[in-house]
Formats: C-alpha cells, sequence, structure tokens
C-alpha cells in the first residue's frame, strides 16, 4: 500500500491596503508587501490586491504596479488582482501591464477583472459612471483577445483598434486565468460562465452561492463549454470571507473589531454585508455570526470552514484578514496561527491506495 498526500482546499489572501487613522499610506502599503512575502513563506495559496482611488478604505491605485512588487519577493505564492477596474483604463495598456506582471512572477498571475462601482471614483478621472458596464464588456473582449493573440483588431462603441502588436507575451500562450467578482448581481455570473472564466463570490449567504454556482454551470455547458473546463473554472474560483484567527475565540473577536468598525464607517458606499444598518452601525455580534466570518480560535476556524465546504461544495477561500489598517505583528499572528493550526488540517489529506 502506498500513502498519496494531495491538496485538497487552498486558502488565499485579500488585500484592501486601507489607511486607518493610526496608520500612514506608507506604513499600510509596506505592511501589505510584508504580509505577502510571509504568506509566501507559510504556504498560502494566493494574495488578491483591491484596486481603488480617492478613497482612504483603498489606496492601490495599480493593482499591476503593486503586484509587481510582490511578485519581485515571493516565489511560489499566485498573485490576483481583486479587481483591475477595466473601464477605468485602456484594454490594452492593462494586457501589457498585467503581461508584464505575469513574466516577473514565472507565470503566477491570476488577472482578476470587474467594472467598478463607485461613482466618485469615476468623477475623479473624469469618466462617465453610467456607460461603465458597456465598457467593461468592450474592454473585457479586447483584454481576452490581447492576452491570447500577438495582434488585436477590434471595433466598438469606445474602442477601435487596427491590428495594433501586444508586447510583451504572457507566459502561457493562452495567457493568466481571468475571474470575475461577483456580488449579489446573477448577470456577472452568467457572464462570466459564458465566457468560461472563473470567479470569486463576496458578501453573499451560503445558499445564494450555491444558486450561483448552479447558474454559473448551466449557463456555461449551456454555451458549449466542456464538463471539464466548467469543473476546472470552478475548481479555481473561491469566495471572500473576513478571517482572524487568535489563541482564543474571544481574543480574535476583541483584535479584529478595531479595524472592522473603522472601515465599515468608513465604506458608505455599498452594501455592508447585511451587517451594518442605514445609520453606519454595526451590528458587531451579528457580523461574528455571519457566514461570512471566520474569527476565533483555530478550532472554531476550522469548524467554520467545514460548514462552509460542507455547504457550498467549494474548494478554495479568499480570507481577509487584514481590514481597516490592522496592528502588523496582530496580522501576522493571525497569520501564522493559520498556517500551523488550521491550513495543515484542510490541504493534506491522506488516501491509501492499494
Amino acid at each position: 500500500m502506498t500513502t498519496i498526500l494531495g491538496k485538497d482546499m487552498t486558502f488565499g489572501l485579500f488585500f484592501l491596503n486601507s489607511v486607518a487613522p493610526w496608520k500612514t499610506d506608507a506604513e499600510e502599503l509596506r505592511d501589505g508587501l510584508e504580509q505577502i512575502k510571509v504568506a509566501d513563506r507559510l504556504g498560502f495559496h494566493s494574495a488578491w490586491i483591491a484596486e481603488h482611488n480617492a478613497r482612504a478604505y483603498g489606496v492601490v491605485s495599480s493593482t499591476s504596479v503593486y503586484l509587481a512588487a510582490a511578485a519581485a519577493q515571493t516565489s511560489k505564492i499566485m498573485l490576483g488582482s481583486a479587481v483591475s477596474r477595466l473601464p477605468l483604463h485602456h484594454p490594452l495598456q492593462v494586457a501589457e501591464d498585467m503581461a508584464l506582471v505575469d513574466i516577473i512572477s514565472d507565470g503566477r498571475l491570476y488577472l482578476g477583472v470587474g467594472k467598478g462601482y463607485d461613482a466618485l471614483e469615476f468623477e475623479a478621472y473624469n469618466i462617465d459612471f453610467e456607460e461603465r458596464h458597456e465598457k467593461y464588456l468592450e474592454s473585457l473582449d479586447i483584454l481576452t483577445t490581447a492576452l491570447k493573440n500577438n495582434r488585436v483588431s477590434y471595433s466598438g462603441k469606445f474602442y477601435d483598434i487596427k491590428d495594433i502588436p501586444v508586447y510583451p507575451r504572457p507566459v502561457h500562450p493562452e495567457g493568466p486565468p481571468i475571474f470575475v467578482m461577483v456580488s449579489g448581481n446573477d448577470a456577472s455570473m452568467v457572464n462570466a460562465a459564458k465566457q468560461g472564466h472563473s470567479f470569486v463570490l463576496g458578501g453573499i449567504t451560503n445558499e445564494d452561492t450555491n444558486h450561483k454556482i448552479s447558474l454559473y454551470k448551466k449557463t456555461a455547458l449551456d454555451s458549449g463549454l466542456s464538463q471539464e473546463y466548467v469543473d476546472n473554472a470552478i475548481a479555481r474560483s473561491g469566495k471572500l470571507l473576513f478571517c482572524h484567527v487568535g489563541e482564543t475565540t474571544e481574543q480574535a473577536q476583541k483584535e479584529y473589531k478595531r479595524g472592522l468598525e473603522w472601515y465599515m464607517s468608513e465604506r458608505d458606499n455599498r452594501p455592508t454585508f447585511g451587517v451594518v444598518d442605514r445609520e453606519r452601525h454595526l451590528d458587531y455580534d451579528r457580523f461574528l455570526n455571519s457566514e461570512n466570518a471566520l474569527i476565533g480560535s483555530p478550532e472554531k476556524v476550522i469548524e467554520d470552514i467545514e460548514r462552509y465546504k460542507r455547504e457550498t461544495g467549494l474548494n478554495n477561500i479568499i480570507l481577509w484578514m487584514n481590514i481597516g489598517g490592522q496592528p502588523q505583528q496582530q496580522v501576522l499572528k493571525s497569520m501564522e496561527l493559520f498556517s500551523a493550526k488550521v491550513l495543515p488540517y484542510f490541504t493534506i489529506k491522506n488516501t491509501i491506495v492499494k
């Protein structure tokens, strides 16, 4: 008999890089890069960088720049944009910049895309917010073509591209995997399925998660994609969950609260996961008991992840540990505890082969 060790679940980290009142921009950005470097050593599967402008809760204005810095100091961890807001950039430049990151990282890029949701961010760049959906779809077509082909021609409402060569070329001829970020809107899931892109879910219940996965499978298969292709696309996909691990559950819940409260009060331009009322008051107890929170001792976090996997069937989780400018040593300690006591429980399973 032979014992085979096989991967089961994967865990990534999400970075919004918020500048809370107790941190400077430089401190937060340098802390984030250190966390990614440590995550690479600790065995986390991926690191995902958010992109915002004109908002203190997210100060990385270019995912490609920050990802390139992260790529230069790591060797194994996958690096993802979460997301590159396509309507705010020229799609050929996104393709060029992301191919450059893909090369610097030696093919470790996950390219997450979205259309943006914040009118202020569009206003800051003098870009029409109301046109973002149409522009996103057109940009995604061009981006996908540019990553898979040496030259691009395209004629649309926003872009007219005539046989333009695209350099540099990504590591793999088919380009890096593309991910679509999905929250409440079924249409985003349908579009991702039709185009064969993977997905990252955020801010929805496990029940809605199952609904969207079923919708994805049916739409993708009906669009002519093979069962194998669909299975692989879903296998890469996952969900964003809040996470903090402490020696005890009481300690973890106490430590996570300050950064979360500041973030939820600052981020007032979008629904906040069903735990903030119209007056922007956070119901922390409700948050702690929500399906999207993994806050506690290693034993409690293991139990909560088991429930997540049982109820959704997804094998991937993107963990949001550094929310609202958490103290650096606190975040690093949570990462260490997760790596030492939670990660082995889910990532290695013994299978006996006769």
